[in-house]
């Protein structure tokens, strides 16, 4: 070989090299957006990436290392070595953790054909507690609500219910607000429901529900227990959104829900974040007033969640609470729009054959309304956190936003705008309507904490808060 040709080869190697590097070096040296993961509630590691940014950052690393090795070392064999240590690595990942899916990791839900539940005749015990988690940013973190020590208990059919008869006068049908996410059975507000009502009352809620999932509930479960009314609770933050009626059992689908419920997958991010998560005390952004201008880092405007939690009321009464950006952003449609999506349609053509179903059967229904936190909060910060930080905290997931000065009455509005076309939608269809938007903001606003600090659901109070509005409906006769 000449040295002409040596030199061209080198010149080659060093190319690939430099791009190799640059490439490698690249994904370390680009943060993540600091602020919106803290806005979202997500994970934050070494105080500038996100969770899947750092594991593609780390899996770059023995890719990088393949590829300088096989620029660089002369050996015939290079490639079979290569090959053989990727695949024995993916080998030994595929046992393990189909090895973990069948020895460690417990069946949360008994998937029907149509709907799901948990398994039956089973007693989850645990303690909740309104904390942020380990990896979570919020610039101060102030105590939530007190620890929950909770006891879940499935009956024989595998739903939230500790008695078991052949029939009750009340069902009821929803997702995780139904079935009473981190409170313990007694504080569920069907429990108080019948407590308050002296009916019998049978809770079909189920987490991850949503209305498609009601109404083949209803079908396979609800029909049979022969109820005189029929309560479906709809969660605006959940049950409108498109990708609850994805189809299932496409390729893609399965490959999703099988990567997404993969152990191994689970347990190496658990050790990152263990290993890497900056913790709270390590925050980057800054213990700002709520006055304070945006400030820009480039790890995006931290500044624009330096208000979070916000405490309301103001004073000493004040309780603390957080929402994610993506929540206060769905409320940012207008009625018109909202109705367009094909998560609204498919969910209200799930209620209007649930409402059908009731109507063969001479059940009463009842659609309750559960707004999200920042449906509530909204209108009651508005004279405590100035719209140019509310702009700069929607600003962090969507560009096109009003001025700050226009800002809430442009969005004020619309904040409504879901449970009114639910409203409307049930006045078309004669199904009785409850909202719970009232009762739970008024609570709030008097310095009672009805939804955790760092979690979306209703603590006990707001489970009594929405016990006490149901039944208050429920003693009203139905319209004729």
């Amino acid at each position: 070989m000449d040295i002409k040709t040596t030199t061209k080869a080198d010149r080659i190697k060093w190319i690939k090299t430099a791009l190799t590097l640059l490439i490698a070096g690249s994904v370390w040296i680009i943060p993540s957006n600091v602020a919106y993961l803290i806005a979202q509630n997500r994970d934050v590691l070494l105080g500038r990436y996100s969770l899947g940014h750092f594991t593609i950052a780390l899996i770059i690393i023995p890719i990088a290392a393949a590829s300088l090795y096989l620029t660089w070392v002369n050996e015939k064999d290079r490639k079979f070595k290569v090959l053989a240590i990727t695949i024995s690595i993916l080998l030994a990942l595929i046992v393990t953790d189909t090895a973990a899916r069948l020895i460690i990791r417990p069946k949360r839900y008994v998937e029907e054909e149509t709907c799901f539940h948990r398994p039956p005749n089973t007693a989850q015990t645990g303690t909740a507690r309104d904390v942020p988690e380990e990896a979570f940013l919020y610039p101060r973190t102030p105590p939530g609500y007190p620890d929950i020590q909770y006891t879940l208990t499935t009956d024989k059919r595998g739903f939230r219910n500790k008695t078991d008869l052949e029939q009750y006068d009340v069902v009821i049908l929803g997702d995780s607000f139904a079935e009473g996410s981190r409170v313990t059975d007694q504080d569920a507000w069907p429990v108080l429901l019948a407590g308050k009502t002296e009916q019998t009352v049978y809770n079909l809620g189920m987490s991850a529900g949503h209305p498609g999932t009601y109404l083949e509930t209803l079908k396979q479960f609800g029909r049979q227990l022969f109820p005189k009314t029929v309560i479906c609770l709809l969660y605006e933050g959940n049950d409108f959104r498109n990708e609850n009626y994805r189809k299932k059992n496409s390729i893609g689908e399965n490959v999703h829900n099988y990567f997404k419920r993969s152990p191994v997958r689970r347990a190496i991010e658990q050790f990152l974040i263990r290993c890497f998560a900056a913790r709270p005390a390590e925050s980057p952004a800054r213990n700002v007033e709520n006055t304070a201008a945006p400030v820009e880092t480039t790890a995006g405007n931290l500044d624009a969640v330096a208000w979070l939690p916000v405490a309301v009321p103001q004073g000493p009464n004040g309780k603390y609470y957080t929402f994610k950006v993506k929540s206060l952003l769905e409320h940012f449609v207008t009625q018109q729009a909202f109705l367009e999506t094909s998560g609204a349609n498919k969910s209200f053509a799930a209620l209007r054959s649930i409402n059908g179903l009731c109507r063969q059967k001479g059940i009463r229904l009842i659609i309750a309304y559960a707004p999200d936190k920042s449906h509530l909060l909204l209108p009651l910060i508005t004279e405590i956190v100035p719209p140019e930080l509310v702009r700069a905290f929607m600003e962090l997931k969507q560009g096109e936003i009003p001025s700050a000065e226009t800002l809430y009455e442009t969005l004020l509005p619309r904040l409504e705008a879901r449970e009114s076309a639910v409203r409307e939608f049930c006045r078309a269809e004669s199904i009785e309507f409850v909202g719970l938007t009232q009762p739970l903001r008024k609570a709030i606003a008097e310095g009672t904490q009805t939804y955790f600090t760092y979690d979306q659901h209703w603590t006990p109070l707001g489970h009594k808060i929405v016990a006490d509005a149901i039944s208050q409906h429920l003693a009203t006769p139905p319209a004729p």
